[in-house]
């Protein structure tokens, strides 16, 4: 009676593992093909712009950025914001497998096809271990076994590994150059003593031109209008290639504002009388009180520095202060993309870090560019330029913060450093940047 016994519970436990396995692979499977349903339908509707964009990395990113976004707005809802954030990162893999060649695009389709098989082989695992789990049942009661009495199921609960600490060990060895210990006292501010600040773009006086019309679509974004429209006077025979080039101009100009942007959409009536209304929707990846805050800690960062620093210090206070306040973190409580995330909440990505670094050296006045590039395996990436007595020196914020994070340990391995130093592992279009000094600062 106990063998029958234990066949049961052997057989009833496979079934109710195979049943979880089940439900897992299944949810697996469909949010997958939810996903690549939401991609495909987005890439659609953008495809004239990625087509446009071939070529160039910074306008690919841009589009590709809106795309995610887009499927995720206009995809499923969830009521936990974990269970959102989880759906955002795995949305994020899917579309960098779909879009990066045709080796990582199939990839993406084979693994569709192998969850669907493998939920099918766990259904049948179910039925049949549940079925035998209830032949087992009914022969118990009547004594009649009807599996090998000499079935037994052996756990090895001596293996023991501890996963977080060999993953620490393994990044140690594979990180070139060591860490150092911050010399500043970098203490995050509090974000209770914060002074918000409201500040509003200057508004051109007259909008004839690109440019102009970049200026005034800056005025609003500055301000986080999600609806506004702006009165254009002059002739403007191509109206895409108007707003095209102030686009243009405000990447160029105001990165800041640029980067945030979510997406941007447009329309324009044209009076045939030199005088063109544009009417033009935007979303963002913070809101104007998000913004406010970050730019009052901004200000309180840049107040707390110790005095009479050299602009070299200067920027080694922002580097540790991002650093050390900071853990890279993609499944974040906000949009890991923003200063907000960073500043606020203390984690963030790549993007953010380089957008946080940018306000704060331009609260300094000292000179500095956001670069939108690539890391050689591939992955989009963001990181800055620093100018320092003349020349120009890359800064890696995010590459300079250890991971797993380790309090206050800095590392200094991309820290102004030249071209021909970041190029081992960096990439970026050369041309839209200035070069930089022939070896690093340091």
């Amino acid at each position: 009676m106990l063998d029958e016994l234990s066949n049961l519970i052997i057989f009833a436990v496979i079934c109710i593992i195979a049943t979880l396995l089940f439900l897992f692979s299944t949810k697996l499977f469909f949010t997958q093909i939810n996903m690549r349903r939401h991609l495909k339908k987005v890439l659609q509707r953008n495809r004239a712009e990625i087509r446009q964009a071939k070529g160039n990395k910074a306008q690919r990113f841009e589009v590709y950025k809106r795309v995610y976004n887009n499927a995720i707005y206009s995809g499923r809802r969830f009521r936990g914001a974990r269970r959102q954030r989880k759906y955002e990162q795995r949305m994020n893999a899917e579309l960098n497998l779909m879009f990066r060649n045709p080796v990582t695009a199939l990839f993406s389709w084979l693994k569709s096809v192998v969850f669907g098989l493998a939920t099918i082989f766990l259904l049948l695992c179910s039925l049949v271990f549940g079925t035998i789990a209830v032949d087992e049942f009914k022969a118990s009661s009547l004594t009649l076994p009807t599996v090998n009495p000499q079935i037994a199921l052996k756990l090895d609960n001596d293996f023991n590994f501890d996963f977080d600490n060999g993953l620490k060990q393994l990044f140690n060895m594979l990180t070139v150059g060591g860490p150092s210990r911050s010399n500043f006292n970098v203490e995050k501010v509090a974000t209770a003593d914060i002074t918000p600040v409201y500040k509003e773009k200057d508004y051109p006086n007259d909008v004839t031109n690109a440019e102009q019309l970049g200026q005034a679509i800056a005025h609003y974004m500055g301000q986080f209008e999600n609806n506004f429209t702006i009165q254009y006077y002059g002739t403007a025979p191509d109206l895409q290639q108007v707003v095209d080039d102030a686009m243009l101009w405000l990447e160029g100009h105001e990165p800041y504002l640029s980067r945030l942007r979510r997406e941007l959409t447009w329309r324009a009536k044209d009076y045939r009388n030199g005088h063109i209304e544009f009417q033009i929707e935007a979303t963002y990846d913070m809101t104007a009180e998000q913004n406010a805050l970050v730019k009052g800690m901004v200000k309180q960062i840049v107040s707390a520095m110790p005095s009479n620093l050299s602009d070299v210090d200067k920027v080694k206070y922002v580097n540790d202060y991002i650093v050390t306040n900071t853990q890279y973190n993609l499944d974040s409580k906000v949009s890991p993309y923003t200063p907000y995330s960073i500043l606020a909440n203390g984690e963030g990505v790549c993007e953010g870090y380089a957008l946080t670094a940018l306000l704060l050296l331009d609260e300094l006045n000292i000179e500095t560019k956001y670069i939108s590039g690539e890391v050689i395996s591939g992955e989009l990436h963001a990181w800055n330029l620093v100018k320092l007595d003349g020349e120009w020196y890359h800064l890696d914020t995010t590459w300079n913060d250890p991971v797993p994070d380790q309090g206050n340990k800095v590392f200094y391995n991309y820290f102004l450093i030249s071209d021909e130093q970041i190029s081992k592992d960096h990439i970026w279009d050369t041309s839209k940047y200035p070069a930089t000094a022939g070896q690093g600062y340091m």
